[in-house]
């Protein structure tokens, strides 16, 4: 989803990225393990209003580490180029489409919280910068394809997914970066967060140096 390399073969395939080897293929495990972890938190906590808070945060949890794998694997092959830093970049599009379909599992269950807990509706900021950022993943899935970038042109499709990226990754820093101080549990991903961006800084600084 964020690249318009295919999901070609790789001669040595990282036995844990053998999963991502399509992007269907991708899309359907995510689907079947996200609706898993949905269905395992309102299964161990009821349907009730715990049950689906439980549900909001565990598929968040699921879906967090394939944006991190997508949004990480451009930079992470031009700062440390091996086998499996290539393999990560050549499935970064199978990546991407499986996060738009574990994150959408769990817009689902933000559904479902909301229904029993309306007051959720009632925070302009959550509705309207979290709706933008699902309607952002949901433009970059549809788009994640050879036709679309023919269709939109280089340039207008990498604004797009430019654009797209930006904004998850923002959403997620103010989510974790809110958090963090009231529970400590937020750590882990917030670190991991800023250590992606601490890549993604060091891959532009490469990038520059060799123009130069």
């Amino acid at each position: 989803m964020s690249a318009a390399t295919p999901s070609l073969p790789s001669a040595v395939s990282p036995l844990w990225l053998s999963w991502a080897a399509s992007p269907s293929r991708a899309m359907a495990l995510a689907l079947v393990a996200s609706l898993f972890v949905l269905g395992s938190a309102l299964g161990l906590n009821g349907v009730g209003s715990l049950g689906w808070h439980a549900a909001v945060r565990a598929t968040a949890v699921f879906a967090y580490p394939l944006w991190l794998l997508a949004f990480c694997a451009g930079p992470l092959a031009r700062v440390a180029p091996n086998e499996t830093s290539r393999t990560l970049r050549r499935r970064r599009r199978a990546l991407g489409l499986a996060y738009f379909v574990a994150q959408y599992v769990h817009l689902a269950a933000i559904v479902g919280l909301a229904r029993i807990e309306p007051a959720l509706l009632e925070d302009p900021v959550a509705v309207y910068g979290g709706g933008f950022g699902f309607v952002m993943i949901g433009a970059m899935a549809a788009t994640s394809n050879d036709a679309a970038v023919k269709r939109l042109g280089g340039r207008n499709w990498s604004r797009l997914h430019g654009i797209g990226q930006l904004t998850i990754a923002l959403i997620y820093l103010s989510s974790y970066g809110g958090r963090v101080v009231e529970d400590a549990s937020y750590w882990p991903a917030a670190a991991l967060l800023l250590g992606v961006f601490a890549l993604r800084g060091a891959a532009a600084v490469k990038s520059r140096r060799r123009r130069a």
